[in-house]
């Protein structure tokens, strides 16, 4: 809303106050219709309050009143029933110091400590200094707090709702206070087809202006202001369209106003994003969820929520945009996180509204392999493209002369920030991950999942599943020209002398394989001692490989001068028995083999994504004869995720 003066909106207030349908069916409930009427006739406000009535009050109290609270008197002294349980506040006869009579300084302070903020310290000394405007109320007081003073000499305003026992909410100023006390009142009322105004006339207008510049991908944040003030405002539609752009920018909830799941824009966009959000906060307890269908759509209901929790779930928008979405969704499945991102995006322009008040595909975050590639700035690339009615053109032009993607390669892994950890992968080359999965001995590929969810929380860590995907352009389930791969985060010790032979098996009938095994630890451990591991095979032989083991070296094969572990580990080489850098160390070599063989591994696709696992043949042989066997249990906590 525009900035009124405060004669322009305190009239404006009190006028759409009388107007307004709800306003006279509470006046009227005690029966009484003479007195309903005088009091709609008299409106909120009072006559104004004269200087010398004002500068009387401050040589009272011993202040200067805050500016917009001064200002206010002199064009009304006072307000009548201003919601939030007040029904008098301000006047110049009536307001006082508070005087803290139920001692909440005591209270308060008592709960204070060294590390306790700011705020909360000016909180609980405003009990005893504040000034009391709240005159007739519900055990509701509203204070000024002169302790509380901003660069424009505006005191806090605090709101203490006795009934409730929260702490007190705050507000900037008095000026603050009243037009949120005014924006409740039409939030009160918005959802009455009667109550329209000047007020909501301009409401509506603004937010139809944004929703058509939303398709157009006009401005986001804009739009994004305009939208929270109409949800502010109360009116209908905004909670809708504002809930699309806030769950793709990664700052909002889900919309609560369902309706019925046959409606498709409810049923395939919003409850599924709301199962998701669900899931995230109570996985246990289910009924909320599911409070608001009918018993016709319970079982539906149930049932969705079920694919969500299982990640079964598959987004199917309509139209050519779905026929991307499903491609999509194949490449990520697969770990080709960033082709299937730029799929979404090249098909933007083909998208298809469900309605009116349809502004984005909010959908694509309750699929389970789609959801994570839509991160918050992927997510504003999506609002920011024209879509809909307002695209421009075809979807192809929506990402021409914009850079190729750059293949993430491998030192990623030996990033500083990984400074202890473990992995290990095996990659093929000419084979599909469903093939390469067989010939590692795993049966049955399992469902999609991402680093936490396939994680061995318990037990050894060669119990649970490989991820599986591929670094080359995947085809019909996964079968691609490039390499596969297997990998595993926070594997088992690596065995000295008793590797299986997995990268003999993964590249039989003439194919390559390139198996990599590294622990990192950063100490001199004898019995988990820093550990870098490679292995090259051809048509199922291994050609050669190199093992760097606490001080042992070892070489095995024909190695090419550009792979010696003497370049990339020349301390354990000289004799010292030390890394000397260990994460450099580590990425000369992993920087070696990527170059050497063309190879990458793509990164969000392993620490954010959903890939298939599966649970391959032992990678570690029985122990040889006198070698001490360990019993140990590994549990390493995943990485936090970070956005790209």
């Amino acid at each position: 809303m525009e900035n009124l003066g405060w004669g322009i909106f305190l009239e404006r207030w009190s006028a759409e106050w009388a107007a307004a349908p709800s306003t006279r069916e509470e006046l009227e409930e005690d029966g009484d219709i003479d007195f309903a009427a005088e009091t709609i006739e008299a409106g909120l406000g009072f006559p104004p309050a004269d200087e010398e009535r004002i500068t009387a009050l401050e040589r009272r109290l011993g202040a200067r009143l805050p500016p917009s609270y001064r200002s206010f008197l002199a064009v009304s002294d006072g307000w009548r029933p201003a919601g939030i349980a007040v029904y008098l506040m301000g006047t110049t006869e009536g307001v006082h110091w508070h005087g803290d009579p139920m001692t909440m300084r005591e209270m308060y302070e008592s709960n204070l400590t060294a590390t306790s903020p700011a705020r909360e310290v000016l909180m609980a000394g405003m009990w005893s200094r504040a000034l009391q405007l709240s005159l007739d109320s519900d055990m509701t007081d509203v204070l000024l707090d002169p302790g509380d003073v901003n660069a424009e000499g505006e005191w806090a305003l605090y709101v203490y709702r006795g009934y409730s026992g929260e702490y007190p909410d705050r507000y900037e100023s008095f000026g603050a206070f009243m037009r949120s006390v005014y924006a409740g009142f039409h939030r009160d009322n918005g959802a009455d087809p009667g109550f329209v105004n000047d007020t909501t006339r301009a409401l509506d207008a603004s937010l139809e202006r944004a929703r058509v510049a939303c398709l157009a991908g006009e401005d986001v944040d804009r739009q994004l202001e305009v939208l929270a003030e109409a949800v502010e405002y109360g009116r209908p539609r905004a909670s809708k369209l504002h809930v699309q752009l806030t769950a793709l920018l990664g700052t909002g909830g889900y919309f609560n106003g369902r309706g019925p799941l046959e409606d498709p824009l409810v049923g395939k966009e919003f409850v599924p994003l709301a199962a998701v959000q669900h899931i995230r906060t109570n996985s246990t307890d289910d009924r909320r969820f599911l409070t608001p269908f009918d018993e016709g759509e319970q079982e539906q209901a149930v049932a969705l929520l079920a694919r969500i929790r299982e990640r079964t779930y598959v987004y199917e928008p309509p139209g050519p945009f779905g026929e991307a979405v499903v491609t999509a969704r194949e490449q990520a499945r697969w770990g080709d996180t960033d082709g299937a991102w730029r799929t979404v995006e090249a098909a933007l322009a083909d998208w298809e509204p469900y309605e009116t008040d349809h502004v984005a595909p909010i959908g694509l975050l309750a699929d389970p392999l789609l959801g994570p590639i839509v991160t918050p700035e992927r997510g504003r690339r999506i609002l920011s493209t024209p879509r809909g009615a307002g695209a421009a053109g075809p979807g192809e032009e929506l990402t021409q002369g914009r850079p190729a993607a750059v293949p993430d390669g491998l030192t990623w892994l030996a990033e500083p920030t990984r400074r202890d950890h473990s992995y290990r992968f095996l990659l093929a080359e000419g084979v599909s991950p469903a093939e390469l999965a067989e010939r590692l001995g795993g049966e049955t590929l399992l469902p999609p999942q991402n680093l936490v969810e396939g994680y061995p929380w318990h037990g050894m860590a060669s119990r649970s599943p490989d991820r599986l995907g591929s670094c080359g352009a995947a085809g019909e389930e996964g079968r691609g020209a490039g390499w596969s791969f297997v990998f595993k985060d926070g594997t088992e010790p690596f065995p000295s002398r008793r590797v299986s032979p997995m990268g003999e098996r993964a590249s039989r009938g003439g194919g390559r394989s390139v198996l990599v095994w590294c622990e990192m630890h950063g100490n001199e451990s004898v019995a988990f001692p820093d550990t870098f591991h490679l292995s090259y095979c051809e048509d199922g032989r291994e050609r050669y490989g190199f093992t760097v083991q606490g001080k042992v070296t070892e070489r095995s094969g024909d190695l090419p001068d550009t792979l010696d572990p003497g370049l990339f580990f020349p301390e354990t080489e000289s004799g010292t028995g030390r890394f000397g850098n260990e994460s450099e160390g580590e990425q000369r070599a992993l920087a070696a083999v990527a170059e050497m063989f063309g190879l990458s591994l793509p990164r969000f696709a392993i620490q954010h994504g959903r890939l298939h696992a599966v649970m391959t043949a032992p990678w570690v042989g029985p122990p040889v004869p006198g070698e001490p066997q360990l019993s140990f249990v590994r549990h390493r906590t995943p990485a936090p995720r970070t956005e790209t």
